[in-house]
């Protein structure tokens, strides 16, 4: 089930820097498509929660799920700021994306090491 979630977290990242492409570039895309990318890295996150119950002694897994969180929270927040039609904050953009990137190299240390 780790490697499905693995792949999951790929898709879902590949999409974030396809959006992120195509912002730093000045072309818009539907409000709907970056909320199905929320929704895949809800269901991402929940299948985790659901993964971490039934092996808690998987640290990095566990690590990633709570970074993958504040990745949610971040797009949210960025969401918020499409729906306003403001400007998305760089940083926010840039935190958003880090933790995501860090959630995936922890992800791979606990596929790796389980």
């Amino acid at each position: 089930m780790l490697l499905a979630l693995l792949i999951l977290l790929v898709f879902v990242m590949l999409a974030g820097m396809l959006f992120a492409l195509l912002g730093m570039r000045g072309r818009k895309f539907p409000l709907l498509i970056s909320g199905l990318h929320g929704i895949a890295g809800i269901t991402l996150i929940v299948l985790l929660v659901i993964h971490d119950l039934h092996f808690p002694h998987n640290t990095a897994v566990n690590a990633a799920t709570v970074l993958l969180m504040l990745t949610a929270t971040g797009g949210l927040l960025l969401f918020g700021f499409r729906a306003g039609r403001q400007p998305l904050p760089g940083l926010i953009v840039s935190l958003h994306a880090g933790f995501a990137a860090a959630a995936l190299v922890l992800m791979l240390i606990g596929y790796v090491s389980a």
